[in-house]
């Protein structure tokens, strides 16, 4: 009779134990699969930002040399600007590579997450508070100078790079801000 409880409640532990075991599993499966939805909506953004600056290394010589008459020092400085800024783009967009964060435990995902958002956060300070009034200061110094006989079309074009700059502002920081939101929903789902 003692034996047999025995036996049943091994039979019962056993059960159990599976249960628990396919409950881990679909709860990793669950978290890797919002990992991996987020992820790749940052890896999304992260791109279109890369095409940008490509885009911008491509047309900088035209549209600033050729077309606004600015210094070739001008348009060098961008295009570095602009390869800094890509090569940025890659290393935070490597970091949370899915070969990465899918071998990964839910506490080194968690962590790099973290490492991610604070860093591209420092980065993208660093670019809008000190890189871009520099550049931005450069180029209307420029276009001064080019345009100093003629202050009826200098203040035209500065209006017309005026509203680009506001345009481009707000998509960077859409683009920005829901890159931080996905990075904050992917440590909130693993804390959860």
């Amino acid at each position: 009779m003692e034996e047999m409880n025995l036996e049943e409640m091994r039979s019962q532990i056993t059960i159990l134990k599976e249960k628990v075991d396919k409950q881990a599993i679909v709860d990793d499966k669950l978290i890797h699969n919002v990992i991996n939805t987020h992820t790749s909506d940052i890896k999304r953004k992260v791109f279109i930002a890369i095409v940008c600056g490509l885009l911008t290394i491509c047309m900088s010589p035209f549209a600033f040399h050729h077309n606004l008459g600015l210094s070739w020092m001008f348009v060098i400085a961008t295009d570095i600007l602009m390869i800094y800024c890509i090569s940025m783009e890659m290393y935070y967009k490597r970091m949370i590579a899915d070969k990465t964060l899918m071998n990964a435990s839910v506490l080194e995902v968690a962590q790099t997450v973290s490492r991610f958002k604070s860093g591209y956060k420092r980065y993208t300070l660093i670019n809008w508070v000190v890189l871009l009034p520099i550049w931005l200061i450069w180029m209307f110094v420029e276009m001064y100078f080019n345009f100093s006989d003629n202050m009826e079309l200098f203040w035209a074009m500065a209006a017309g790079l005026g509203l680009g700059i506001v345009v481009g502002g707000i998509i960077g920081l859409r683009l920005f801000v829901r890159i931080i939101d996905n990075a904050d929903q992917i440590i909130k789902e693993i804390q959860e």
